[in-house]
């Protein structure tokens, strides 16, 4: 009886199956490795495409409250000296910020990283300083589009002659202190950022966004038509220009 109870017992016992052996282990964990290299750079693609999907609403954003601004103001468009701020350093001080009313819309999030991790942008060899006066330098910079100081010669909207080939802002390619806000032929920058698979990001006269590589900007930014609205080149820069 003992004995047909200890083996009735031992029938009810769980069968222990055995566990993965060291050889199964590592093949999993080399699968999993492959999987990670496979899919890490495909997120990685997604972050960055993502963050030039939301450069491109920032400055087409900032084209679009220029021109609201310019329905306030006889059809004029802000001044390039006071569109980023009236107080240097304070964005919020700007002419333009009462129609965005947000900070994060005037920093490309790629340039934010950048900025954070206290990176120089590299600034082309060739831009003068700006005359004294003229800009304000020292300041940390907190924000990445530019206005084309160019502008001056024609404020009014109506006035542009060819407004689709006529910049507005640009994706700049600002050193870390250059509080300017402005980007123009002579004196400041006039380099585009070139962040997102190397190309940038402009929004031209018509409120259109452009995204060029280096080889198309710099054949647009030598014509007259790009920086100036009309055919008034008088001022700094406005020599030499094709059409």
């Amino acid at each position: 009886m003992r004995s047909q109870l200890s083996e009735h017992t031992a029938s009810l016992r769980p069968v222990l199956k055995p566990a993965f052996t060291l050889i199964e282990l590592l093949v999993v964990i080399a699968i999993i490795a492959i999987l990670a290299g496979l899919l890490l750079p495909a997120l990685g693609q997604g972050k960055e495409s993502a963050r030039g999907v939301s450069c491109v609403n920032n400055i087409r954003q900032i084209g679009i409250a220029s021109s609201v601004y310019s329905l306030d103001a006889r059809g004029e468009l802000p001044s390039f000296r006071d569109w980023l701020y009236t107080r240097p350093g304070d964005l919020t001080s700007g002419r333009l910020y009462p129609y965005l009313k947000s900070k994060p819309l005037y920093l490309c999030p790629a340039d934010k990283l950048q900025l954070a991790s206290k990176q120089q942008p590299t600034s082309p060899a060739t831009t003068p300083s700006p005359p004294g006066g003229f800009a304000r330098l020292n300041h940390f910079r907190d924000y990445s589009y530019a206005m084309n100081c160019e502008i001056c010669h024609a404020t009014d909207l109506a006035s542009f002659l060819d407004p689709s080939k006529t910049l507005l802002f640009m994706e700049g390619n600002l050193t870390t202190n250059d509080y300017t806000g402005m980007v123009g032929p002579a004196f400041v920058s006039q380099g585009l950022a070139f962040r997102h698979k190397n190309r940038g990001h402009l929004v031209m006269g018509d409120l259109h966004v452009e995204t060029m590589s280096k080889k198309q900007y710099d054949k647009v930014q030598k014509t007259k038509r790009f920086w100036f609205p009309t055919d008034n080149t008088t001022g700094p820069g406005g020599m030499g220009f094709s059409n």
